[in-house]
């Protein structure tokens, strides 16, 4: 049993640590999940109950209750006894020493902001509040709960175990999502009026200044706007616009003065291992002068859809209403109805989704016109919406892919995220790679953000900032270039001049080459609910100095990274100073071995502190130009000895697009090393398969701060740099599902 009643109160244990808490007149409980909440796990606790009093104990909490009515700080406690901590929370509590979550959206921001909590705090517990939130019915729609359940508490008890925190999430919330592969690549985007020829030409572009490319993404003016299809005559006679001056901010119809052959297009892209992502305002929905539209009033007329949206006189536009004068008559987006949003789906982003694009960037900013979801109590557009754009994305057994901004503690369901139009300059940079960390405490692990800035206050932009931003991307969830459409300059690296494009184009190509290490992570963190990026207390909680240090962060469990945010002036040198856990590390750039503890670095323009673990390898492929396309058929496997200190990586394969490998259709192999009594060993031992694998590969092996040795192994050659004490192992053509040991004296 893990459901216990006590009156009108209901508390559900869900984990050791994490436990439902309900209040509700006449036993009126719910069972169904939320957008926050799912009904998956329960686990059994001890129970001491007399008439009126209930204690429920687990191994990290024990909560009291006596019913004497609703909640109050007198009849409500919960004792937290784990992780280091021993504490007290009554009912109504104030919640203190947050570590902070993450923002909905960067719009409009320049430098810091507070943050939001997270689910981490020092005091050890945290209380996500999910009253009154709508919940999702059998028929897969959001209904608005009955106002007899007045209460409905998550309480997390962790103590400083911070990774268990994240754990209860999954177990309370739903599971971490791996976004489909192409998600991690390098991603080019600018609002403007690119044509076909240009887009294609950025690609060649991409490819003739050595620069990887994944994903195109095409903004707004892929579709026609207030310019027109005919000459001097709007296109767009309808809409409440972008703060009431854009009147076609939402479209559905390609723009055929640009882009002339959409499907064409997107395939030469295809054909060229680019994925099309589309820029999508939804917020006017499908309209009369659109393709598609007569299909779409079609299917809501055949199913008795009636207008239900309310009016907002004061918001209508002077055009809108001159057209409603005219008799134009178009149905108002209405996310509050089934029959609405499934025939928008089928005749606005499916008709557009069988020319070839891959998923779609959901760009809401309409909250000053609609609030909240039609007919849904308190609840805003973005968190709904990224749930049924995900959902819709998924057909034919694809991952989903909603890429929108966050929609709060739940929406990590639903990944990925784009971060909204920021302001270049440095104390942005340092707050985004801030908040980044902190994205961790809320479940948040993919954040992709307009790298460089949306919008750049100084003519000309800012190369040194530019570049460190470029830096800071390479060593996130993922690279994405994108800015508002300015006259004169854009985010393309090269053409910022030297020895900035330079410095840019090592960043790049670190990306691409550490793309096994940052998929398998990424992998990881779903499979073990543990954040891809993560602020250095969770594997340090009782180092004050893991708190000190917000911009420096772990990616994956064997690298540290510390982005440059500061100009390096005249010495044209950054000086970082941070601190490292405890055991060695080593600098990725210098080689430089480093204690854990306080580290000062230098860094050029062409470098940055990042740190690998001793021991661990770190696995690598040569530099692909489609970094998440591109096959491991050559892998490069480095490791920086140091003693006897040894490590695990995991690489991590499958089809990079469908949930197949949720049924174990992938490739996971075991790379460990290990040096005792002076034999070194690297074995790797594969396990599963799926279409698509290689079955041959060559691997490279660099073991550093090493002697001369002797190889004992068959079928590979060795070779050795004294002066760098590196020794390199090479074997070819081997086979990638047979386990394959290197042993050397």
């Amino acid at each position: 049993m893990s459901k216990y009643i006590k009156g009108s109160a209901r508390f559900t244990v869900i984990s050791e640590g994490c436990v439902r808490i309900e209040y509700a007149d006449g036993g009126e409980f719910l069972d169904a999940p939320t957008l926050f909440a799912v009904r998956e796990s329960s686990h059994h606790a001890d129970i001491i109950e007399d008439s009126d009093k209930l204690t429920l104990r687990t191994e990290k909490l024990t909560l009291t209750y006596t019913d004497n009515g609703p909640f109050s700080g007198e009849n409500l406690c919960i004792e937290v006894h784990t992780g280091g901590v021993c504490a007290t929370w009554h009912y109504g509590d104030a919640l203190k020493n947050n570590l902070g979550g993450t923002l909905v959206t960067l719009d409009g921001v320049c430098g810091e902001r507070p943050l939001p909590d997270g689910i981490i705090s020092r005091d050890g517990f945290y209380v996500i509040d999910d009253s009154g939130k709508p919940f999702i019915s059998d028929d897969g729609w959001i209904k608005n709960r009955s106002a007899n359940h007045r209460t409905d508490l998550y309480f997390f008890a962790y103590g400083h175990d911070y990774k268990a925190a994240i754990r209860d999430l999954r177990a309370s919330s739903g599971a971490f999502q791996l976004p489909r592969r192409c998600v991690f690549g390098s991603w080019y985007s600018r609002w403007w009026r690119y044509t076909a020829d240009e887009f294609l030409d950025l690609v060649d572009q991409y490819d003739k200044n050595g620069f990887p490319l994944d994903i195109m993404v095409m903004d707004m003016d892929w579709h026609y706007q207030d310019w027109g299809h005919a000459e001097g005559e709007p296109y767009a006679l309808y809409g409440y616009g972008h703060a009431g001056a854009n009147l076609g901010w939402t479209g559905y119809t390609w723009n055929r003065t640009a882009i002339p052959d959409p499907p064409a297009l997107l395939q030469k892209l295809k054909d060229r291992g680019i994925k099309a992502v589309l820029n999508d305002h939804p917020a006017d929905g499908l309209r009369d002068h659109d393709d598609g539209y007569s299909e779409f009033i079609r299917e809501l007329c055949e199913k008795g859809y009636t207008e239900e949206v309310p009016d907002i006189p004061e918001k209508v536009s002077q055009r809108e209403k001159e057209n409603a004068g005219r008799g134009v008559k178009n149905f108002r987006f209405n996310a509050g109805s089934p029959v609405y949003m499934d025939a928008f789906f089928n005749h606005a982003l499916s008709r557009i989704e069988s020319d070839g694009v891959e998923f779609w960037w959901l760009d809401w900013q309409q909250d000053y016109l609609y609030p909240t979801v039609n007919g849904i109590k308190d609840l805003p557009h973005l968190p709904w919406l990224n749930h049924l754009y995900y959902e819709h994305s998924k057909k034919g057994g694809k991952r989903g892919a909603s890429f929108s901004r966050w929609g709060g503690i739940g929406d990590h369901k639903h990944p990925a995220y784009f971060s909204g139009d920021s302001v270049s300059g440095w104390e942005t940079l340092a707050f985004e790679v801030k908040m980044t960390a902190t994205a961790a405490n809320a479940g948040c692990f993919w954040w992709s953000h307009d790298i460089g800035g949306f919008v750049d206050p100084i003519p000309g932009g800012q190369a040194e900032n530019y570049v460190r931003w470029v830096q800071f991307g390479a060593l996130s969830a993922s690279l994405r270039l994108h800015m508002n459409g300015v006259e004169g300059f854009d985010r393309r690296p090269w053409t910022w001049g030297e020895p900035y494009c330079s410095a840019m184009r090592e960043a790049f190509h670190l990306r691409s080459r550490l793309f096994p290490y940052i998929y398998s992570s990424a992998y990881e963190s779903c499979r073990d609910s543990l954040p891809f990026i993560r602020p250095l207390y969770y594997e340090c909680p009782e180092a004050k100095e893991a708190y000190e240090h917000p911009t420096t962060y772990f990616i994956g469990s064997h690298l540290i990274v510390s982005p440059v945010c500061e100009e390096m002036g005249e010495s044209k040198k950054a000086q970082s100073s941070l601190w490292l856990p405890d055991g060695v590390w080593f600098d990725f750039f210098s080689g430089q071995r480093h204690e854990g503890g306080p580290v000062t670095v230098e860094n050029d323009l062409f470098t940055f502190p990042l740190f690998v673990r001793a021991g661990a390898p770190i696995i690598t492929q040569p530099y692909r130009d489609r970094m998440t396309t591109a096959a491991y058929s050559d892998l490069n496997i480095a490791i920086y000895a140091d003693g006897e200190n040894g490590g695990t990586s995991l690489l991590y394969e499958d089809d990079g697009e469908t949930e197949d490998y949720k049924f174990g259709k992938c490739r996971t192999t075991s790379v460990t090393y290990s040096h005792s009594n002076g034999e070194y060993r690297i074995s790797l031992i594969p396990q599963g398969f799926f279409e698509g694998a290689v079955e041959k590969r060559s691997v490279t092996v660099t073991l550093r701060n090493v002697p001369c040795l002797s190889l004992g192994s068959a079928n590979a050659e060795i070779s050795y740099c004294s002066d760098g004490r590196e020794l390199i192992i090479k074997a070819s053509e081997i086979s990638a599902s047979a386990p394959i040991t290197f042993v050397l004296r």
